[in-house]
């Protein structure tokens, strides 16, 4: 049972994406803090390293090179290869994106970003999401788990109860897609309620083909003012596990 006297906290714990979708950032709209998963282990081929554009009205992938490594290393120490090519991807950003009302600002905006050396994907993901959320007006903190971490052999759901624990969680929230992973049972004799997300992705004009929604944070901003992608940030649907 949750603490009476207890200051809400809501906390999202989520993987450093690159450039995530709509989705994403309604967590972070909703939250009090958001705790970037960076001792998480690595995904391959998973949205750390890659996303999704639109080429010719269909979904195509992106991504930043990495150095080649075990795929058991935390995100944190996964290396960006010093092959990356950040002005590839920015043509072919733009060459997707030419008819696009935004790409001139975005891919200005974007360039920097990339550019600046980072120790792995985890620190490029990071900066750029909190650049990203500077632009839309999404203000919420953003911390990283290594900043936190100090339990050893830990794993799943007690992993994460030990972070929420760290940080003054009162309430967890938590993708509902990903609901199955948790007992909120186990979050409730913890002191705090797991709490799961359902996202909302509003359609807008792509141009002239038929909407294709969850691609990357970029395509939204490719054809929307930042304050508006701002204003879909907080329309998540919360509900209690």
């Amino acid at each position: 049972m949750l603490n009476a006297g207890r200051t809400r906290k809501r906390v999202v714990l989520m993987q450093p994406y690159l450039l995530p979708y709509l989705g994403y950032y309604q967590l972070l709209g909703a939250a009090e803090l958001f705790v970037s998963y960076d001792t998480a282990q690595f995904i391959k081929n998973g949205w750390i390293e890659r996303n999704r554009y639109l080429l010719d009205g269909e979904p195509r992938w992106f991504n930043v090179a990495l150095e080649k490594s075990s795929h058991t290393l935390p995100i944190l120490h996964k290396r960006i290869s010093k092959g990356f090519d950040v002005r590839d991807l920015i043509n072919k950003l733009a060459h997707a994106y030419r008819k696009a009302p935004n790409a001139s600002f975005v891919l200005s905006w974007l360039q920097p970003l990339l550019e600046e050396p980072a120790a792995s994907i985890a620190e490029l993901n990071i900066r750029v999401l909190k650049a990203s959320c500077a632009l839309i007006g999404v203000t919420t903190p953003i911390i990283t788990a290594s900043e936190l971490e100090n339990e050893a052999g830990l794993s799943g759901q007690a992993r994460v109860l030990a972070l929420m624990k760290a940080v003054g969680a009162s309430h967890y929230l938590n993708p509902s897609a990903g609901a199955f992973l948790y007992d909120a049972g186990a979050f409730s004799a913890a002191g705090m309620q797991l709490q799961l997300l359902q996202a909302r992705l509003p359609s807008y004009r792509q141009g002239s083909q038929d909407f294709k929604p969850g691609l990357s944070i970029l395509d939204a901003l490719m054809f929307n003012p930042a304050h508006t992608v701002g204003e879909w940030a907080r329309q998540g649907v919360i509900t209690d596990a």
